[in-house]
């Protein structure tokens, strides 16, 4: 639409004629003054009554219809002044929300700016020889020279050179993070020294970087339920006015009266306030490495009174070691080669550390793979029935587990094959540097109740966490049971957060009030859950905390600022120290303040 597209000239040539109006007031060329004001009137007036027709449509009676049935009014009763300066505030305050709601977008487009555009593809891990392709070319499983300076343009894992990177724009770290090969690396982010060769392993919208735009981009468009509140009070409102307008006018016969009620009553920062503080709060918690996929994730986190954690690879940094071995029968190659046939199948963190206990390509093929959702795999491997788990899933099947020689404060795995128990592995992880202090901060937040989940048995669980004083640790857990703790904590009134990173928190991170995942987690466990710490750091959640109660305080703010603005300006119009300019003034004035105030927001980080 035409005035759409040119709202900021319109406001300058208002300015301007405003300008000329009180040179000629101020000269005493009252025409000149009143034939300024009209023209304002117009020029402004016209795109609030085509905005107000176009709600109106959809049987939506709008804060533009109450400023043009008052402009057009006054214009009436040849109030050029009151109809000029009130259309001129209304536009002045409309392009002040247009200017700040890009501002407040701006971290969003600065990461869409950032998405690498080329990449520079190689044919094997030791060549040098590179062709620059669009990154659109790039295929799962290429190979790409990555130099000092150069964005890496997909997340990957390297497999060749090494060098530091900067993850800002991912993680919200400011300290570059060493990279060598086997590590893993996410699109967006800068190499600063070093020279890298990443295989492709997601590109496009499916890395990190580009879902990471894509949620927060959903999340800015969405709504609390007190702003969705707002727009039902809006709805409501409006024709208030209008019903409050048309009573004074026929009791009072004051059609002046009448028409400044319909200026003054515009709740004009009250609509603006609420999605200033969202979008700018999403906006700055983004740049942080939080992402929260609504406003509504914000303000629930704000209500949160007990947090339930997952242990591995949540409070843990999900990648175990193997320690003791303990062959029970057989010979241990075999049965390792075995072990190794399966997990070669898993991408379970515990895989991964048999995988490189083994350390060897050699291994069987394997049939008939079948998960046991939280106990382990059975499956058919050269021939032989094996089962790879835990106790749980052995003492199911009928299979002796106990053995003396293990810990029980350690995870374990163990392999049957043809119903015999073979062998046994402790496999021991290490929690997430910071992890206590985070627990500790959190508690500094709230008295809030803190209680672990875990799948593997009692002892481990509770000598993983034992620094961590929780108020409750529970282990020998399955998926199902994770999420029927959850909602019985629910049932007892509890409102719960749940923070896990795998497939199997799936169905906790569903049912809990507030789904949090780990950035490093799995598809799944991002998909379903409402925020997402990029870092993957527990210490991120006392941060998200105290930047959803500010970003929540920062909206309530903004509604007491409007309503209290609307209050004053009735008063001050009833008790005959308020008119309609002045009134319109004040009423722009609050919106600016809101703006400034949702602004607030940005500046804090």
């Amino acid at each position: 639409m035409f005035f759409a597209k040119h709202k900021k000239e319109s406001v300058v040539l208002m300015t301007a004629l405003l300008i000329i109006a009180y040179i000629g007031r101020f000269t005493n060329l009252i025409w000149l003054f009143d034939v300024s004001m009209i023209a304002i009137a117009i020029i402004g007036g016209l795109p609030l009554v085509f905005r107000a027709v176009r709600a109106l449509k959809f049987k939506i009676i709008s804060i533009e219809l109450l400023v043009s049935i008052a402009v057009i009014s006054a214009l009436a009763i040849g109030e050029y002044s009151e109809a000029g300066i009130v259309v001129w505030l209304f536009s002045v305050g409309d392009l002040l929300e247009e200017i700040t709601l890009k501002k407040t977008r701006k971290s969003i487009q600065d990461l869409v700016d950032m998405a690498p555009k080329t990449a520079l593809k190689i044919e094997s891990p030791s060549d040098r020889s590179f062709e620059e392709v669009d990154i659109d070319e790039i295929e799962k499983g290429d190979y790409l020279l990555v130099k000092t300076g150069s964005q890496i343009p997909v997340d990957g894992q390297v497999v060749a050179g090494n060098g530091h990177v900067d993850q800002a724009s991912i993680t919200g770290e400011s300290k570059p993070s060493h990279k060598e090969i086997g590590s893993s690396v996410f699109a967006g982010t800068i190499l600063s020294s070093g020279t890298l060769v990443v295989q492709a392993e997601k590109v496009g919208e499916d890395t990190t970087f580009g879902r990471l735009i894509e949620l927060v981009e959903e999340a800015q468009d969405s709504q609390t339920k007190t702003q969705r509140f707002i727009d039902r009070f809006s709805q409501y409102y409006t024709p208030l006015v209008l019903l409050l307008s048309i009573i004074v006018g026929l009791i009072t016969k004051d059609l002046r009266l009448a028409i400044t009620i319909l200026v003054l009553g515009c709740p004009g920062a009250l609509v603006i306030g609420v999605p200033i503080s969202t979008v700018a709060g999403i906006g700055s918690a983004a740049k942080r490495g939080m992402i929260a996929k609504g406003s509504a994730a914000l303000d629930e986190l704000t209500k949160i009174d007990t947090f339930v954690f997952d242990k591995t690879g949540t409070l843990t940094t999900g990648q175990p070691s193997v320690g003791k071995v303990v062959n029970v029968n057989g010979d241990q190659n075999e049965n390792l080669k075995i072990l190794a046939s399966i997990e070669h199948e898993s991408n379970h963190p515990l895989a991964k550390a048999i995988l490189d206990y083994w350390q060897k390509d050699d291994v069987y093929p394997v049939s008939d793979s079948q998960i046991i959702d939280g106990r382990g795999i059975q499956a058919v491997v050269n021939q032989h029935s094996v089962l790879v788990g835990n106790e749980r899933l052995l003492n199911e099947a009928g299979i002796e587990t106990t053995t003396d020689q293990l810990s029980k404060t350690s995870s374990h795995v163990l392999l049957a094959v043809d119903h015999e128990l073979r062998l046994v592995l402790e496999v021991s992880d290490q929690l997430r540097p910071g992890a206590k202090a985070a627990l500790d901060n959190l508690r500094k937040i709230k008295d809030y109740r803190l209680i672990l989940l875990s799948g593997d048995n009692q002892a481990a669980a509770e000598n993983m966490v034992a620094d961590l004083n929780f108020n409750e640790v529970r282990g020998d857990l399955l998926p199902v049971d994770k999420a029927a703790a959850i909602k019985q904590l629910q049932s007892d009134g509890h409102q719960v957060a749940f923070v896990g990173d795998g497939i199997n928190d799936s169905p906790a991170l569903s049912v809990a009030d507030l789904g949090i995942a780990m950035g490093s987690g799995t598809e799944a466990a991002i998909d379903v859950a409402d925020i997402i710490l990029v870092n993957s750091s527990p210490a991120q959640l006392p941060i998200a905390v105290r930047h959803a109660q500010k970003t929540m305080h920062n909206m309530y703010e903004n509604i007491a600022i409007a309503l209290l603005t609307v209050l004053l300006l009735f008063i001050g119009l009833f008790t005959g120290y308020i008119y309609m300019a002045s009134g319109m003034l004040v009423h722009e004035l609050s919106i600016l303040i809101v703006i400034l105030n949702g602004m607030r927001l940005i500046r804090r980080n």
